[in-house]
């Protein structure tokens, strides 16, 4: 954050003679800090005194950011905007909480009010950066992030975010000289460590081994450690160090799983109520739906090859990649009124039953507006959609949906030694990875049931091994005329901000099937609990 930045504004104001200056001071100074419990007390404690003041509202709110407690973060926000519309850091963090709650048109129209103001202060110029990101302006977004290590060239989250929008742009070398200046301005910077190691290969364990012994630091928090860990990891595998890989992927995945929320009782009880709900009777149940929109859904689980299909099916001219919007998902819970834990939960699925299917459309539409492009197709690829496949098809009746397998072991094991953001909590445990993937199997097997000829597999295997065949039979099977284009594309260059953004712009190749053999022993929990499932 800018040092005095809000002291100055507090003086700007006229609020300096104001009883409440020296504690919003106090405040602003331990936001910077990081005490959020120092920033939360004298928020309160002001706005007992007076609810006026927009800048209590903004502090108690970017608290709640911190401890995940959008609803809270997004009233606070709005209330300071409303207070006060004139201040960008207000806008700016409004947008990145609407982001994150899944409601970009509000978003885009806060993140636009933010620009107007032509704020200079770096920590306003990257929640700004991420939001346009997320609606696929990352050169715009690069030209913040540029603005904020220029403000503030010794702060190295702003090279962090700068290398994180370069690597989704495919500006690798660009990307590793930003991480690399984070990384020296902030050697303890444990997820600037986790990004350098997947745009470099490791020749030797020299930077593994001082991950590994970073990690061990005695009272080092686990988010940092999850970092490192599967930082490690990566770079173990570099050098075909298999058993060192595993274990530090382990340890990063214990670290993850201690900070998460996840049941797995509460995880079946939404597969049971998935199939309980979506029969075929009740997707029998036609509604009255007008529009012309034909998506095309890519699902499957995560790090099985999705990102490549879609990568394949973009680089048509008629069809436009959306990227992993979560909007589906963010409308039911919209519309069903549901605010569980879990982002999609057998409570949203009882509710969300009667959902109107043409206004579920239209919920959705809206809020893919802007990354969804010009062309007569878009792709939506948020891998978890497979749980909805119900509900697309209601809402879409001219929806294509591919669902992209992998041998299952190989799935497990590339999902538990993938770091993840806040999705996708079951795949830290290799009991609770395993278990999931069987419900999954179980699930996607309902729905071919219930839906016979919607879905399209496709196997990861089979793309790696013949790309040119593979991707002229899903271009077909899609009712689409072949393109060349479809075959190299490696050459797309349109940006990609999931965990593949490396790979998805190599050739295709095969050294990651079969891997799990490298862990056969390591593994032997997932395999038994796919065996007795008769998965494998």
């Amino acid at each position: 954050m800018d040092k005095h930045a809000f002291n100055n504004e507090i003086i700007e104001k006229g609020l300096d003679n104001t009883p409440f200056a020296p504690q919003l001071i106090k405040a602003f100074n331990a936001l910077e800090k990081g005490d959020i419990r120092q920033v939360a007390a004298i928020a309160q404690d002001t706005l007992k005194s007076d609810n006026q003041v927009p800048q209590a509202h903004y502090l108690l709110a970017r608290v709640a950011i911190q401890t995940r407690q959008l609803d809270i973060a997004l009233r606070g926000f709005i209330r300071a905007t409303e207070l006060d519309p004139t201040v960008a850091d207000y806008w700016a963090f409004l947008a990145l909480v609407h982001s994150q709650t899944g409601n970009m048109p509000a978003a885009e129209i806060s993140v636009k009010k933010a620009l107007n103001l032509n704020s200079e202060k770096a920590h306003v110029l990257r929640p700004m950066a991420h939001v346009l990101s997320l609606l696929g302006q990352l050169e715009e977004a690069s030209g913040l992030l540029n603005k904020a290590v220029e403000k503030s060239p010794q702060a190295a989250i702003y090279h962090h975010a700068l290398a994180v929008n370069l690597l989704g742009l495919g500006d690798f070398q660009g990307a590793q000289r930003a991480i690399q200046r984070a990384i020296e301005l902030n050697p303890y910077y444990a997820e600037s460590r986790w990004i350098l190691s997947s745009l470099i290969k490791a020749e030797d364990n020299g930077m593994a081994n001082e991950l590994v012994l970073l990690m061990n630091t005695p009272n080092m928090p686990d988010i940092e450690k999850a970092y490192l860990g599967y930082a490690a990891g990566k770079l173990f595998e570099d050098t075909q160090h298999w058993q060192q890989a595993f274990s530090a992927f382990e340890q990063g995945a214990a670290a993850k799983r201690r900070l998460l929320h996840y049941d797995r009782n509460e995880a079946r009880r939404t597969f049971d109520t998935l199939r309980r709900v979506c029969t075929k009777d009740w997707l029998n149940n036609k509604t009255n739906v007008r529009h012309d929109a034909t998506p095309i859904f890519i699902v499957g689980q995560p790090r099985t090859g999705t990102t490549l299909v879609d990568r394949i099916v973009s680089s048509h001219s008629q069809v436009h990649s959306a990227g992993e919007s979560v909007q589906l998902a963010m409308s039911l819970r919209a519309m069903s009124g549901v605010r569980t834990k879990e982002f999609i939960s057998a409570e949203l699925i009882e509710k969300a039953k009667q959902v109107s299917a043409a206004e579920l459309a239209r919920s959705y539409l809206t809020g893919v507006d802007k990354v969804k492009g010009n062309t007569p197709y878009f792709i939506d690829k948020f891998p978890m959609n497979f749980m909805l496949l119900g509900f697309i098809v209601k809402a879409f009746p001219n929806a294509r949906i591919i669902h992209v397998t992998r041998n299952p072991i190989d799935t497990c094991f590339a999902v538990y030694k993938q770091l993840f953001e806040e999705v996708y909590p079951h795949s830290y445990d290799q009991t609770e990875m395993a278990e999931h993937y069987v419900m999954y199997r179980q699930l996607m097997a309902h729905w071919h049931a219930v839906m016979p000829g919607k879905i399209i597999d496709i196997a990861y295997e089979d793309i790696v091994q013949d790309n040119h065949s593979s991707a002229q039979k899903l271009i077909k099977d899609l009712g689409l005329e072949w393109e060349d284009d479809c075959s190299a594309f490696e050459k797309n260059n349109t940006a990609v901000t999931t965990a593949s953004a490396v790979q998805v712009r190599e050739k295709v190749h095969t050294s990651s099937v079969g891997r799990w053999k490298k862990y056969e022993q390591q593994l032997a929990p997932t395999l038994n609990i796919l065996q007795k499932a008769g998965v494998i």
